[in-house]
């Protein structure tokens, strides 16, 4: 016999190859709930992976690390790194999905049997973290080029405000964060004109002649195709004289259109006389570059239009000034040392939805309360990055912040300082931007909040218990107060959920909705929203549906008492049935409801609704099937006294026809109605014993046994009945079969219910086998026949009670596998079938070895 559980003498590179589209499938899975909230496409979320692959096993196959691998994998989780940062992938999102793929490996390997394999997984972590590694390096690397690039884009938008000026800064900043770029030219739009307003790297003098309008003419390609776009990939649309970029002795050439708000301004052209084509790295570092200075250069050609009636300076002031007005970041510049406010932006106020001008010193910082987001302790004054730069001129990248705002509600910025420096290098003021993140954090936070809720919800088919998780869920998350509402037709009387951090506010706020019956006005406001499936929101209780309620003392007492500032009420309702309201409140947190709170309330009830819908039926379902079985129990049970006296009654009126020499018509008559009532009695037994399994009273007699002897047993039980049909029947086993602790006579039942079946189906010259052997911790029992098998659309439903298969030509009561089953459970083994139509079917059930076997 073959040996299961064989380790799998094959090398993880080798299945890594075999079996990389299976490896992808589950990979793509597990990527996809990485990240819900991002959801990209299958084609984009998979775009480098076979790839890295690849590269994971010739690394693992022995290559070594991954600067020894072929030419052609060397650099893939680098550039799969870049391709990720440009999506607007996190590291931390990166490194995850490499984790992802090391475990869908390590399981895939495992699940086909791999084996210790110790080496080879030392092997694959290395690969992994190879992979990693070079993913990490590339990442940051090219993080901290945008950066820079960024930041020398800030330091020429702030230090000139000539157009021309700030496009030669431009450049200059562009050939040095990309070494490739030998030549860089901007043409910006005028008219219908292109002009060359900046070059660098053209040392013979200016662009004339052809190769000013060969560059010209691949501007114009850019343009209309409206995105980046290599000089090769543009030949086939341009006339010859666009070769004319190749005779300065330019290799590669990459040409990126100037957009602002849908409309076209221009085109920044690089060009490298060395590398045959632009990395990848390069190419998101000047595609990021040109777009942040697209605003810049428009704010720029605004100015200059407007120069000629001002004074140089007053057109500098004018220029900073838009810039810095209209940046799509807040912007605050502080006082060296004091921190003094010298200058803030419309972003700010808005953002903070208060004016931060008038502030004197640091200690001014306070109006605006910040929090750190992982421990909720207070900024203090000098923590605020603005306070640390101007005082100590640190720099501070990416730093995040809670914000209590001025209207009251909460938001999330992502922090930027840098110290401003004299001709000296000393500190002379600070500049802080910000960027509001609040809306893509609550994303974030609802995403992960709904689906934690999802997974949580799902885990009880209690209908109580489903609502207790839901204000549990809710409090304090999304609110301090959560009360659900079920309405009297879901269950006998209305009930009510009370839910809050603090049991004694539970049981304070319960005395108190027993004392106040609802207010018309509330019942109203409920049936409201109810009745139209809309949750509703009220920021205070100023809000037409809700204000007449206030004439009502025991709802202002209610409202007082606990606090309550903020509501939020919202119906639950699945499969078009109301369940009841969930009313969810703020109070002492001071937090203040939005829509985006409205927005994750409602898909939080939606999701509560359905759970509680499924707890309500699946209750249901159980009450009426806990009956269904009493009542076959009852009625089986009683059954079995009139059918006993029947089968008696046959029998001694069996053994008078006998004495009377046998009157032929009276003995078929007797023998019918013993054939039914024997019928009958097989079909009440089957009930009972069912009803007995089911409601957990059918004791087990355990003893040591033989399975072999088990086997032979049932076999010789159906001898007859084989003969009879013309059918061999055998029993084979292992030489070396263990000893069992079981119920000989219900495992004897399993096999007799098998074989019955077996015997049914399989015709004359046919052969039914019963086969015992050993298989890890489990002794198997196997009975096959080579009768007509069972369709496949049968095979789901085979251990259902009361299904019976339509083709196989046979009737049953639908009890006899399902018995099986629980029988085969009880034992705590597990039963399984496998057929093909045309050539037989095969039951196997196990019964596990006593402490392991022996």
């Amino acid at each position: 016999m073959v040996q299961l559980g064989r380790p799998n003498e094959e090398r993880l590179s080798d299945f890594i190859r075999r079996h990389r589209d299976a490896i992808l499938e589950a990979w793509k899975q597990r990527a996809h709930a990485l990240s819900p909230a991002r959801s990209p496409s299958d084609p984009m979320l998979t775009d480098h992976i076979p790839s890295i692959l690849a590269y994971v096993a010739e690394v693992a196959g022995g290559a070594g690390t991954g600067a020894e691998v072929d030419q052609r994998l060397r650099g893939i989780p680098g550039h799969h790194a870049l391709n990720r940062l440009a999506q607007g992938y996190d590291l931390a999102d990166v490194v995850k999905e490499y984790a992802a793929l090391r475990a869908v490996i390590l399981e895939l390997w495992e699940r086909e049997g791999g084996g210790d394999g110790g080496s080879e997984l030392i092997r694959l972590n290395g690969a992994i973290d190879d992979a990693i590694a070079d993913a990490v390096t590339r990442y940051q690397e090219a993080r901290v080029r945008l950066l820079q690039a960024l930041d020398a884009i800030s330091t020429a938008a702030l230090g000139s405000s000539d157009l021309d000026a700030f496009l030669r800064a431009l450049i200059r900043a562009t050939r040095e964060a990309a070494a490739a770029v030998d030549v860089a030219m901007v043409l910006l739009a005028d008219g219908d004109a292109l002009e060359v307003h900046a070059t660098a790297g053209l040392d013979d003098g200016p662009l004339l002649g052809p190769p000013l309008e060969a560059s010209r003419e691949f501007a114009r390609a850019v343009l209309a195709l409206r995105g980046p776009a290599s000089l090769d990939a543009a030949l086939r649309t341009l006339p010859v004289t666009a070769r004319e970029l190749r005779s300065r002795g330019l290799r590669a050439v990459y040409g990126v259109p100037l957009i602002h708000e849908g409309r076209a301004i221009g085109v920044a052209i690089l060009g490298s006389r060395n590398a045959e084509e632009f990395s990848e790295e390069d190419m998101l570092m000047l595609r990021t570059m040109t777009s942040r200075a697209t605003g810049i250069i428009v704010q720029a050609q605004l100015v200059a239009k407007e120069r000629a009636s001002r004074h140089q300076a007053d057109d500098a002031r004018a220029l900073l000034a838009t810039v810095i007005e209209q940046m799509p970041a807040g912007l605050i510049i502080g006082e060296r040392q004091t921190g003094r406010v010298l200058l803030t932006n419309r972003q700010a106020t808005e953002i903070f939805r208060q004016s931060l001008e008038g502030i004197q010193n640091t200690e001014g910082y306070a109006i605006c309360r910040g929090f750190h987001p992982r421990s909720g302790k207070a900024y203090e004054t000098w923590e605020w990055p603005l306070a640390r730069t101007v005082t100590t001129g640190e720099v501070v990248d990416d730093e995040e912040i809670d914000v209590l705002r001025g209207d009251g509600t909460w938001g999330r910025i992502l922090v930027r300082s840098r110290p401003v420096l004299d001709p000296e290098g000393r500190v002379s003021a600070g500049v802080v931007t910000f960027f509001d993140i609040t809306e893509r954090t609550r994303a974030e936070q609802a995403q992960r909040f709904l689906a934690a809720a999802s997974a949580s919800l799902s885990d009880s088919l209690d209908f109580q218990g489903t609502l207790d998780r839901l204000g549990r869920l809710t409090v304090p998350e999304l609110a301090d107060w959560c009360v659900i509402h079920t309405l009297p037709e879901v269950e006998a009387a209305r009930r009510v959920t009370v839910t809050h951090v603090n049991p004694e506010e539970v049981r304070r706020a319960r005395a108190l909705l027993r004392e106040m019956d609802p207010p018309p006005g509330l019942s109203a406001v409920m049936e409201q929203v109810l009745g139209g499936e809309r949750p509703e929101l009220f920021r205070d209780f100023s809000h037409p549906l809700i204000a007449p309620l206030a004439e009502h003392a025991g709802f202002r007492r209610l409202v007082r008492e606990l606090g309550i500032t903020s509501v939020m009420l919202v119906p639950m309702v699945a499969r078009g049935r109301a369940f009841g309201c969930i009313a969810l409140g703020t109070a002492a947190s001071g937090r203040v409801y939005d829509e985006a709170d409205l927005a994750v309330a409602h898909d939080l009830a939606q999701r509560a609704a359905l759970a509680a819908d499924n707890a309500r039926l699946y209750e249901a379902a159980q009450r009426a099937i806990e009956l269904r079985d009493n009542v076959l129990a009852t009625v089986s049970h009683d059954l079995r006294n009139p059918l006993s006296a029947i089968i008696t009654a046959a029998a001694v009126m069996t053994k008078r026809a006998a004495a009377r020499a046998g009157d032929k018509g009276d003995t078929k008559a007797i023998q019918a109605i013993q054939r039914s009532a024997h019928r009958m009695d097989r079909l009440i037994h089957d009930l009972l014993d069912f009803a007995s399994l089911r409601a957990g009273r059918l004791e087990l007699r355990r003893q040591p046994q033989d399975p072999r002897d088990i086997g032979r047993e049932a076999v010789e039980t159906f001898e007859p009945q084989a003969q009879e049909k013309g059918v061999r029947l055998a029993a084979t086993s292992d030489e070396e079969v263990p000893i069992v602790v079981c119920d000989r006579d219900r495992v004897l039942q399993v096999l007799s219910n098998l074989l019955s079946n077996a015997l049914k189906v399989t015709g004359a010259q046919g052969a039914v086998t019963v086969r015992c052997e050993r298989r890890e911790e489990h002794v198997v029992f196997a009975v096959a026949d080579t009768g007509p098998g069972i369709p496949e659309d049968e095979l789901p439903y085979l251990f259902e009670r009361f299904w019976r298969g339509q083709r196989n030509g046979y009737k049953g009561t639908g009890l006899g596998l399902a018995i099986a089953r629980e029988l085969v459970v009880a034992h705590g083994g597990t039963i399984s079938v496998d057929s093909r139509v045309g050539v037989g079917t095969t039951f196997r059930f196990t019964i596990p070895l006593e402490n392991g076997g022996g």
